[in-house]
């Protein structure tokens, strides 16, 4: 079987064994296995079983030499990582505001600037984009993303605190703003599956720590249905829907599953109970991700990563549905004994 093929029979719930993988390492981490193994081969040996793109398509302004504006007009500050510093939008209204449509960054962005950044994925233009998926093929599973979905871009244009008091004291601005999201992200949708891609990918970091952060039922009225119209966007032009979240998402599952998510990706253990999700959900969505990389990867031993590495392979990977990965990337504050543990133990066989 081809990579592609084994992804395939692992959404179609059936077990594969040995389970699919992808490996996710930073620019910083990256340098440091450079270092430990002598060179790049190593890159050469770990066969992603999936190709993931985030498409490029948010032009910024410089305003001095570390502050840029976003497409929208707020103001952030480089670094590692990014921060909000003036959002574009100082009281709740959109009187005087219009976001634009986003369909013509799109197309015509140019690949962004890497850093050393922490996130060590492909972020691309449209053209690179189909380029790079074309040279696939069908050898490997892909997925095209965009970042930053309906409640990010909220957040991003009012500021956060601001945003959380508005859902609860302006209601009807929130909703106005959300609609006009929804409309602006289904252009982008439109012109990501025109990409030679098997899946979109939706962004979007709804949990905390502790769960929903605005709550399950305020985020139900929100967010529910709008993000709905998105997967069924996706689906209607034959794509398979991913969604990555970070933080605690576990009330909202069957909601997700409701409006059509097929693939959840991130799946954070120590804000979810991983295993609980495979017993409950795991025969009608698909997981990607699993291993810790708050407490385990970077204060484990690399016998106790290597246990837990097998352990979700053999749990989560029974009855299929299953791609293993960690939750986040490879970061440099991780022990490059570690990151090697969970480098070789997720291309092993044996599990």
């Amino acid at each position: 079987m081809t990579l592609k093929e084994k992804i395939q029979a692992a959404f179609r719930f059936e077990e594969v064994r040995p389970v699919p993988y992808t490996v996710w390492y930073d620019g910083y981490a990256m340098e440091k296995l450079d270092r430990y193994y002598g060179g790049s081969d190593w890159r050469e040996r770990i066969q992603d079983h999936i190709l993931r793109i985030t498409v490029e398509w948010r032009p910024e302004t410089y305003i001095s030499a570390d502050r840029f504006r976003d497409i929208h007009g707020s103001v952030w500050q480089e670094g590692d990582p990014l921060h909000l510093v003036e959002p574009v939008l100082k009281e709740p209204s959109l009187k005087g505001f219009e976001v634009p449509s986003y369909a013509p960054f799109v197309r015509g962005a140019a690949e962004r600037k890497q850093s050393g950044s922490w996130f060590g994925r492909p972020q691309v233009s449209f053209e690179e984009s189909r380029k790079r998926f074309e040279e696939a093929g069908d050898r490997v599973f892909t997925v095209a993303g965009y970042g930053y979905g309906l409640f990010e871009s909220g957040w991003m244009i009012r500021g956060y605190e601001e945003f959380f008091s508005d859902i609860v004291l302006e209601p009807g601005f929130v909703n106005e703003l959300l609609d006009i999201l929804t409309e602006r992200q289904l252009e982008v949708i439109d012109i990501l599956t025109e990409l030679p891609c098997d899946a979109i990918m939706v962004t979007d970091d709804f949990g905390d720590q502790r769960g929903i952060a605005i709550g399950p039922e305020r985020w139900r009225a929100l967010f529910k249905k709008r993000l709905g119209r998105l997967y069924r966007r996706i689906h209607e032009a034959g794509k398979m829907t991913f969604h990555h979240s970070c933080g605690n998402v576990f009330d909202i599952i069957p909601d997700l599953i409701d409006i059509g998510l097929d693939v959840l990706q991130s799946v954070q253990p120590e804000a979810m109970p991983v295993y609980e999700i495979k017993k409950r959900y795991g025969k009608n969505l698909r997981l990607w991700g699993g291993l810790g990389t708050q407490q385990l990867l970077p204060f484990g031993k690399p016998e106790e990563i290597r246990a837990e590495v097998r352990r979700l392979k053999r749990e989560i990977g029974k009855g299929g549905g299953y791609v293993f990965t960690s939750s986040k990337p490879i970061m440099r504050e991780v022990p490059v004994e570690n990151a090697v543990a969970l480098i070789e133990e997720s291309m092993a066989d044996e599990i």
